[in-house]
């Protein structure tokens, strides 16, 4: 059941891009490929670059010059949109919306140079003739050896550019006497079509692994019952917010403890004690935003942690903003449940802090809370203030 739902929930956040359905994790990772390998891109620049040269050394045709310039041109854009959002498309933590910008950038970019190059191979084709066709040739195919190698997890980019850079000269050696250039016409066709469903074929096979592998490490990371980040994801997440923090960053460690699930499991069952854990978490997903983060560590206890404050106050004001949303009635199989809650936090220096130590001195500031009524308690390193935070 876990499988299935975290299954349901990839699709209800799949990318739709044409006839394609993703989840947003598998479509950012399949345009990153784009972007792994760079030297594919400069080996057909310079073999484009070497036999146009050639080739035009041995023919004073107008259009094929005129090709092999938009050639050059829409090569060096392409590399240069290759290169020049390599690093923004690979940083971790891209968004969607900055990689649908970044895929659509660099495939208008490598389907104009397929253009250029598909003019540029058929006016050769037609135009040199004899030992000419061997270089000409031997670079189309290595034009479709590096689509195949380096864009094929891109369908719209790979199956469009290839078709455009190929097909031409394809339809071009047709209408060339001599049975060397038909044939050539149709090993050429064949194993274009071949390497199409080859293409189509390995980016099924590595989009279905790649969302497998995402859906197993969100599981991992994820609480079978909430659904909430779990105690893994919360110390690689305060490590990453330590990391990138500054001096003049607070953040704090907020531990959660909910009264009343005891008495709702022995009356109503532990299922509704269960859906009341996730009717919980669904208040606690809508309160804490932004960078805060929610973690469900087991049973009855969420922790939440809120970095990035410039006033420790502000902890304090989202501990009681969640009391307050919490501290409201739950259906639970048709009777009205109030429950409370109970939040002990600590603040510290956000750069440099220990988590370790944050959750300790937050567990001992909820357990003193816990002796009164429902509310806030602050730790600050020495006595527990209640509800305001202050020295008691």
């Amino acid at each position: 059941m876990n499988l299935l739902g975290a299954l349901i929930r990839g699709r209800r956040r799949a990318v739709r891009y044409g006839r394609e359905r993703l989840p947003e994790g598998t479509y950012i990772e399949l345009v990153q490929s784009l972007f792994g390998h760079t030297a594919p891109a400069l080996i057909m620049t310079l073999c484009f670059a070497g036999t146009g040269a050639y080739l035009l050394s041995h023919t004073d045709d107008a259009l094929l010059l005129l090709f092999y310039g938009l050639g050059l041109i829409t090569s060096s854009i392409r590399l240069f949109v290759l290169f020049g959002l390599r690093r923004r498309a690979l940083v971790p933590g891209v968004g969607i919306n900055v990689t649908r910008a970044i895929e659509r950038s660099f495939g208008i970019a490598y389907i104009a140079f397929a253009v250029a190059f598909g003019a540029f191979a058929a006016r050769g084709y037609a135009t040199v003739g004899g030992d000419l066709h061997v270089p000409l040739v031997a670079l189309v195919y290595g034009y479709g050896a590096g689509v195949a190698a380096t864009v094929a997890l891109r369908l719209w980019i790979s199956v469009t550019a290839i078709l455009i850079a190929i097909v031409p000269m394809i339809v071009t050696a047709l209408f060339v006497p001599g049975d060397a250039n038909w044939a050539a016409a149709v090993l050429t066709g064949l194993f274009l079509g071949g390497g199409v469903m080859s293409m189509v074929q390995r980016y099924r096979e590595i989009s279905g692994q790649i969302s497998m592998r995402r859906l197993m490490e969100t599981l991992a990371r994820q609480d079978d019952l909430t659904g909430l980040p779990n105690r893994l994801v919360l110390r690689e997440r305060f490590e990453q917010l330590i990391a990138r923090s500054d001096e003049s960053e607070l953040i704090a460690v907020h531990c959660l403890d909910i009264n009343q699930l005891d008495p709702v499991n022995k009356m109503y069952g532990h299922m509704a004690g269960d859906a009341l854990l996730r009717a919980v978490a669904q208040r606690l997903r809508r309160v804490v935003r932004g960078d805060n983060l929610v973690i469900h560590l087991n049973g009855d206890d969420f922790v939440i942690i809120q970095p990035g404050m410039v006033d420790a106050a502000e902890a304090g004001g989202l501990a009681h903003q969640i009391v307050a949303t919490l501290d409201k009635s739950y259906a639970v199989r048709g009777d009205d449940i109030i429950i409370t809650a109970n939040i002990g936090y600590a603040v510290d220096i956000q750069q440099g802090a220990d988590l370790e130590r944050l959750l300790l001195s937050a567990e001992r500031a909820l357990a003193s809370g816990k002796r009164g009524p429902s509310g806030v308690t602050a730790y600050d390193g020495t006595h527990w203030g209640r509800e305001t935070g202050q020295k008691a």
